[in-house]
């Protein structure tokens, strides 16, 4: 069973797999409510003191959309007019409380993904873990 946030995957999807997630909302009654649009955030991090800082302002896209009666919100990093509204859509689908026609679809694609992903930086983190080198300190004489 998958855990995390099924619209987290968006984010890291290549752009092929974000136009087949908007493709399963091609027959459905989504509405855009608020087009994408691109703005800044707020940066807020924390240091090793737990004290926070703002070391500047992210680049934004976010969208609204309203699907099977449900408000979906989306925002992602960078200039993604396609991938904010792919995720405001499937935030739609996946929280609607009442039947929504492609919730099991947009639930099946973003699973398989998020497998997919999963496996990807197990691969890569065990490629990583190939180059670890230990180095052995000589005692003094």
């Amino acid at each position: 069973m998958i855990t995390q946030d099924l619209t987290a995957t968006i984010d890291t999807m290549a752009s092929d797999k974000v136009e087949q997630l908007l493709q399963l909302f091609a027959d459905t009654d989504l509405t855009i409510t608020q087009p994408p649009c691109a703005g800044l955030v707020m940066l807020a991090v924390h240091d090793s003191f737990n004290t926070a800082f703002h070391p500047g302002e992210v680049l934004v896209t976010e969208a609204r959309v309203k699907l099977c009666g449900c408000q979906g919100f989306g925002m992602v990093t960078g200039e993604e007019p396609r991938r904010a509204l792919a995720r405001a859509a499937a935030d739609a689908a996946l929280n609607s409380p009442g039947p929504c026609p492609v919730r099991d679809r947009v639930r099946r694609l973003l699973a398989t993904e998020t497998v997919r992903q999963a496996s990807e930086e197990l691969r890569e983190a065990t490629l990583a873990a190939a180059t670890r080198v230990e180095f052995d300190l000589m005692a003094g004489a």
